[in-house]
């Protein structure tokens, strides 16, 4: 039976749990320290780019790899999150974030 749009994409544990690793990090960045919105146009407020993050956290516990891809897109060069890292003073810490999940996603 193929998967239909919604379904949940199955996903090895360890990679669900490098993701939601990966989310956490950059959860305890953004909430520890203002960032600079300036250069990317996703999100309005911190509390918008927050409440995303956390989205992809909470799905990630129950183990709903749905947004997976949606995640990967943000961390990739020049994206949202890297136009934030790179303007709020992070980069270092993103590069990491990002080639771990990179690296650890099919």
């Amino acid at each position: 039976m193929a998967a239909r749009v919604g379904d949940a994409v199955p996903m090895d544990a360890r990679v669900l749990g490098t993701a939601l690793e990966t989310v956490e990090a950059i959860l305890a960045i953004v909430q520890a320290t203002p960032q600079d919105l300036t250069w990317q146009r996703r999100y309005a407020s911190e509390d918008d780019l927050v409440s995303e993050l956390r989205d992809h956290a909470d799905r990630l516990q129950r183990g709903d790899a749905t947004r997976l891809p949606d995640l990967r897109h943000l961390l990739l060069p020049t994206a949202p999150l890297c136009e934030i890292a790179t303007s709020s003073g992070w980069t270092d810490t993103y590069l990491a974030l990002a080639t771990r999940l990179d690296t650890a996603t099919p």
